[in-house]
């Protein structure tokens, strides 16, 4: 044991990665509470004989939204998201990464502090929402950044999997609070609530810690030196290294990594953003009114995570497998189980129990993602990481978009089991040309572009 910084670092990453998902989706439960409720004509399935758990609308909100403009008050954030991805990954890889991730943080914290104010005027809640998706688009790039500094070779599946693990954690503390928050307090108290809590994080992270162990006040020489000295270790020298552009787009497993963040993205996402949906107006239960079931599969994929991650580096370091094996034994879970499982669902009819399980176990093997391909950036080059995360989370982040899209239009004239299987078969076909594409052309060895800036920086 050389001591304990690192551990605390990466779990300071995995809160603020809490901070940022949790912030990004408690709207979702606190729009019931800002709006007023009028009686619309169902348009659920009523191919099966389910009795809907009725939902019981005891909260009257001051602003008389369409549900078209409740929507993109939620989703609009996905476009600053995309938006920023890039510009804000490369600027957090040239720049300071700890300064970036303190701004990523306090401007989440900050803009979710003045939603109650500008709520009333919804040109300006939209405009909130798409900035704070900007603020948040170097979160994943930093993450990538932050582990080549500070995790070891020999602990970094385990690691992704914990700092990770934090996205579906903070979902699911942030909807069960909100929703207590809203109940007692009411809905501006949700964002005052959770906005000021963030701001712990920033005090405490700027005071205590550093962008890289070279840099760490309170650590240990003997743990500094076991960090900058482990192989694949990104130094202080990166951030003046050139990009060497020609060699990472003409780079194999670079370009299979793109492809698959793009389509192996859409289980997740699609979970992410309509499994509330699926279960409500087919499977017939209200979502907001059973947070338990909302939240149960994000949980589980928190704790799988870890475990995953424990067990990749475990097998690499007895040579079970290679590190390039264990990213395609990830990617393969995130793609071939979460696949199976939603084409059983498609076709299984009115098993409703059945589905609500499959679902479960879809968006926790789903969320191997974060210890597969969502890992592979730093596998491949730590001292460009940022910059690779803001190039392949760009098309990586269109699902979010296009299947919300693709089931409204579907749907439009109703909800049918029917109409639904072309979302899975989608889902199904994306995610397994994924893992076709990654398993033949994929690795996790470190490129020889990685040191391409170290040669010109000698020269």
């Amino acid at each position: 044991m050389v001591g304990y910084v690192r551990y605390l670092f990466a779990i300071m990453i995995c809160i603020a990665n809490m901070i940022v998902y949790g912030l990004k989706v408690n709207i979702a439960v606190a729009v019931v509470g800002m709006v007023k409720h009028t009686d619309e004509i169902s348009d659920a399935s009523d191919e099966c004989d389910f009795v809907p758990i009725a939902e019981v609308i005891d909260i009257e909100g001051p602003f008389e939204w369409t549900s078209t403009q409740r929507g993109l008050a939620i989703s609009i954030y996905f476009a600053g998201y995309l938006v920023g991805m890039f510009p804000c990954g490369y600027f957090a890889d040239r720049f300071n990464s700890r300064n970036a991730l303190l701004i990523c943080v306090l401007g989440n914290a900050i803009l979710t502090l003045i939603v109650p104010v500008v709520a009333p005027v919804l040109w300006l809640l939209y405009v909130t929402r798409f900035v704070m998706g900007v603020v948040s688009a170097p979160n994943l790039p930093i993450v990538a950044i932050m582990v080549g500094r500070w995790v070891v070779y020999e602990e970094k599946s385990l690691w992704f999997g914990i700092i990770y693990s934090g996205t579906s954690i903070g979902t699911v503390i942030s909807i069960l609070t909100s929703g207590m928050i809203l109940h007692a307090l009411g809905w501006e108290a949700v964002f005052y609530i959770h906005g000021a809590l963030s701001l712990i994080w920033c005090v405490v992270f700027l005071v205590f810690f550093r962008e890289s162990p070279e840099t760490q006040y309170y650590i240990s020489e003997e743990e500094r030196h076991y960090i900058v000295t482990s192989y694949g270790h990104r130094g202080l020298e990166s951030v003046h290294m050139k990009v060497p552009w020609k060699a990472i787009f003409t780079s194999v497993p670079f370009l299979a990594l793109i492809y698959t963040n793009t389509f192996g993205n859409f289980a997740w996402y699609f979970l992410l953003t309509q499994l509330p949906m699926y279960m409500n107006k087919i499977l017939r239960f209200d979502i907001q009114s059973n947070a338990i079931l909302s939240c149960l599969p994000y949980l589980l994929a928190a704790i799988m995570n870890p475990i995953l991650g424990r067990f990749l580096d475990w097998g690499r370091a007895r040579n079970y497998w290679t590190q390039t094996g264990g990213r395609k034994i990830a990617v393969g879970m995130s793609c071939i189980p979460p696949s199976l499982f939603l084409l059983i669902i498609a076709y299984i009819g009115c098993y409703r129990v059945i589905a609500v399980i499959l679902l479960m176990l879809s968006v926790m093997l789903g969320g191997s993602i974060f210890v597969g391909h969502l890992a592979n950036h730093n596998d491949l080059a730590p001292n460009y990481a940022g910059i690779l995360m803001g190039i392949t989370n760009t098309p990586g982040t269109i699902s979010a978009f296009i299947l919300p899209a693709i089931v409204g239009a579907l749907t439009e004239a109703g909800h049918t089991m029917a109409r639904w299987r072309y979302v899975f078969w989608i889902t199904i076909i994306a995610q397994m040309s994924a893992f076709v594409v990654f398993t033949i052309f994929g690795s996790a060895e470190i490129q020889e572009w990685n040191y391409y800036g170290v040669e010109a920086e000698e020269n």
